[in-house]
């Protein structure tokens, strides 16, 4: 989930930094171990089917250290940008506080902005309308200003998580991550500009499937759920509430994924006259095979869902159609710019 101000307030840079430092120093001492397996794991006395065997296994051994090594560097690196970033939002937040506090308006636990001043008394209408107007400028710029710090918190949270090494984290893993430029892109727009451009991604993806385009229904936040695909009224559901997460792009990839999965399943092995084409030849342009095919409809006809008695989350998530689909919200996620951003705005228009 985004970052709330009340957490960037107490956000600090020296942990940072000390943390890059712990790694550096980890990732030495392992340069170190490895240099030494690689120099002296095999005796130079050992020859033979002895010697080989013992030199593949020292090989994988250093293969697999250097790439512990590249995984700790790259988080090293990662907490160093990451504490610039915070430094620079340390300072924002005691700048926005300062104006904040020296001109009587209270900053909330989410970021809003509230006048706490008591209002004078005016001789005419006029005179108070001028001072609503100006109160209300003051109050949005530091509402400007809280989401500029929140853009930049997300982007250094987006620098850890994008450095993290693969096998670590399940989530990041599954379901991909923004670039941090993304993520400061995606805060700093408003709900409506969000919905714009998610329903933008739905249409082009619709139009790349060869599907009609869905209903998109929007869900309260209280759903539990963060998307779903009807494949019986075409459908496409999505949780309002996760509009300030840009993960929420991945679970549009996801649920247009499993459109497009029972797409390709109705189309394999469909009649077609000898002199038409076969409708099943654009999924194999796309690199779906008719064997997926089949087994996304054998998984579609047991579809295994977590509201059934004796389903576990395992059963549902572990299923051919879901890997599939978690696989197509990853990429897309993981693949984009901020400059798709704007463009999905801007046809949106």
């Amino acid at each position: 989930m985004p970052i709330t101000y009340s957490e960037v307030v107490q956000w600090q840079a020296a942990p940072l930094g000390a943390a890059g430092d712990g790694l550096k120093t980890d990732v030495q001492a392992l340069e170190r171990s490895r240099d030494v397996v690689e120099a002296q794991g095999v005796p130079d006395s050992w020859t033979g089917i002895a010697r080989l065997v013992a030199e593949a296994r020292r090989d994988g051994l250093v293969a697999s250290m250097t790439t512990h090594i590249e995984g700790k560097t790259r988080l090293q690196r990662a907490m160093y940008d990451a504490e610039s970033q915070v430094t620079v939002i340390e300072s924002l937040v005691q700048d926005v506080q300062g104006q904040a506090a020296a001109q009587e308006l209270t900053i909330g636990s989410d970021g809003t902005v509230t006048d706490s001043r008591t209002p004078p008394t005016f001789d005419n209408r006029y005179e108070a309308d001028e001072y609503r107007r100006s109160r209300t400028a003051q109050a949005q710029a530091i509402a400007d200003d809280i989401t500029t710090i929140l853009g930049k918190a997300a982007a250094a949270d987006m620098t850890i998580a994008n450095a993290i090494p693969s096998g670590t984290v399940q989530d990041i893993d599954e379901y991909g991550t923004a670039s941090p430029e993304v993520a400061e892109h995606w805060a700093g727009l408003t709900d409506a500009e969000r919905r714009a451009i998610i329903e933008q991604q739905i249409q082009e993806m619709a139009e790349e499937y060869g599907i009609d385009m869905p209903t998109i229904e929007w869900q309260p936040e209280s759903w539990e759920s963060n998307g779903s695909w009807n494949e019986g009224s075409g459908t496409v559901s999505l949780n309002e509430g996760l509009l300030d997460d840009p993960r929420l792009l991945h679970t549009v990839a996801h649920e247009m994924r499993h459109a497009r999965q029972h797409e390709a399943a109705e189309d394999e092995g469909a009649f077609h006259w000898p002199w038409e084409t076969d409708p099943f030849a654009e999924h194999e342009e796309d690199g779906i095979t008719e064997e997926q095919a089949r087994e996304w409809e054998e998984n579609f006809n047991d579809y295994q869902s977590t509201g059934e008695p004796g389903v576990t989350f395992e059963d549902y998530f572990e299923q051919p159609v879901e890997e599939d689909a978690r696989d197509g919200g990853r990429e897309y996620l993981d693949g984009l710019t901020t400059a798709e951003l704007e463009r999905l705005l801007e046809e949106s228009r």
